[in-house]
């Protein structure tokens, strides 16, 4: 009697350090193909069938398409950027975004930069109260005022 049939197979292509989105951070990965392989008497013998590619953190053990090994997180100076903008985009006035940038360690004109930076200088003010907003800001939080292109004063 001939014994067959087949059975799945995972094969480690290589493994190193990636950036995890589920950790956050660097992390060890293991790169595995899964084949499906033709048995004769229990023993592999041949793949018949590719079944895929995917990347393990060796941490959180999650599983991710191939192409996660190609991924460049953003940088700090990045995040800063992106928070400071989520900020803006709830409605923080300017002034007060520089204020949260200076209570955690920013210098004051690093704060003034951050802060034009993540408006993408593209700054509304209030008319009542002349507190400054990014442009994706409706209506002024501290006033309920109408919201107008902020125009820049030429020195003289």
């Amino acid at each position: 009697m001939i014994i067959w049939g087949s059975r799945g197979k995972e094969i480690e292509l290589s493994h190193g350090e990636f950036y995890c989105p589920e950790c956050d951070d660097k992390r060890l990965y293991a790169h595995k193909r899964l084949a499906k392989y033709f048995t004769l008497y229990f023993i592999p013998l041949f793949q018949t069938d590719n079944l895929g590619e995917y990347v393990e953190c060796k941490t959180c053990r999650q599983q991710f398409k191939p192409e996660v090994l190609t991924y460049e997180p953003p940088s700090k100076g990045e995040r800063i950027i992106m928070a400071v903008r989520t900020e803006l985009d709830s409605g923080l006035p300017i002034h007060m975004v520089i204020q949260k940038l200076l209570s955690h360690g920013v210098q004051e004109e690093a704060a003034k930069q951050i802060a034009l930076i993540a408006a993408a200088e593209n700054i509304q003010v209030c008319s009542k109260c002349d507190l400054h907003y990014r442009e994706t800001v409706k209506k002024c939080l501290n006033c309920g005022g109408a919201l107008g292109p902020f125009q820049m004063q030429a020195s003289s």
